[in-house]
């Protein structure tokens, strides 16, 4: 009776447990975000004092400045108007970079995860250890090649960076979840007379929507949130990216005077798009499950 009671009080406690660390992750994420907030409604002169102690004083200035529709910021001009060349710069790489590396890693991930053939799991540690090298160990290849064939300084050559970095791990992310969906709708549907494509179109892609989905926003966040490769493939040029922008503006760069508020808003602004997207596919992501591809059961 005692150890049967001492279970039940422990199996009471455990979710408050559960739930006291999930409040607390939560918030030791969310406080920079907090921050950043609400230093961008404020003047430089009030941030210095302090964000925390700051009970007024709000302004949208920072936010117009960094739109281009203000005509108090002579100082900061041209960060400025690099800022929303950026923004366009960033869409144009990171949306074709996540919408054709999705495509490719879908139709690889489907193979992978539905198929056995020769040489499958050396196959598998390659695509996982093509992403083990640190970033920077790639660079100077990267800029050396790119360089001798003129794709230096452009947003093609961003491109192609972007999508040979998320192909192989997307693909050993998908590769497990098109192994953890249930093979006999796609038996059903072949019975049914459907084409191998058909049944791919029409039954295993609706069905994988979520991992899709998830595989879609990882893609971009990797072309958006780049900083490395694009501030040595494009900086100082004018397929120059939204990271690369905004590092004119940080307090940490040597030698250029620094605008906090006008940092915090641009960079306010710059997380709008990842978190659209992620609202936008969040009926998807909400019923993904992913599994280890390589300890999966595929029939």
């Amino acid at each position: 009776m005692r150890n049967d009671a001492a279970q039940v009080t422990g199996e009471g406690w455990r979710p408050w447990l559960v739930g006291a660390g999930v409040v607390l992750v939560a918030l030791w994420s969310l406080f920079p975000i907090y921050w950043t907030l609400k230093a961008s409604f404020m003047d430089e002169s009030a941030i210095i004092m302090g964000v925390a102690h700051n009970t007024g004083g709000y302004t949208f200035d920072n936010y117009l400045r960094v739109l281009g529709l203000s005509s108090s910021d002579s100082i900061f001009g041209g960060q400025t108007k690099a800022i929303m060349t950026g923004f366009v710069n960033s869409a144009l790489v990171a949306l074709p970079a996540a919408a054709a590396g999705t495509a490719i890693a879908t139709l690889a991930g489907y193979v992978l995860g539905r198929f056995e053939f020769p040489f499958k799991g050396p196959l598998l540690y390659v695509l996982l250890a093509s992403r083990t090298l640190p970033p920077i160990a790639l660079l100077i290849p990267y800029y050396v090649f790119f360089a001798a064939i003129g794709l230096a300084g452009s947003l093609f050559g961003l491109w192609v960076v972007y999508l040979t970095a998320v192909i192989p791990l997307l693909s050993w992310v998908l590769m497990g979840y098109f192994s953890s969906l249930p093979v006999e709708i796609e038996r059903a549907a072949r019975m049914d007379g459907c084409t191998r494509w058909q049944m791919l179109r029409h039954v295993t892609l609706p069905m994988a929507l979520p991992g899709i989905a998830a595989a879609f926003i990882i893609a971009f966040l990797v072309g958006w949130n780049d900083l490395l490769f694009a501030i040595v493939l494009t900086g100082g040029t004018a397929a120059q990216t939204l990271s690369a922008s905004l590092l004119g503006l940080s307090p940490l760069m040597p030698g250029f005077r620094a605008d906090l508020g006008l940092f915090a808003a641009a960079s306010m602004l710059a997380a709008l798009p990842p978190l659209a997207l992620a609202m936008l596919f969040q009926r998807f992501i909400t019923n993904l499950n992913i599994v280890d591809p390589v300890t999966s059961n595929t029939d």
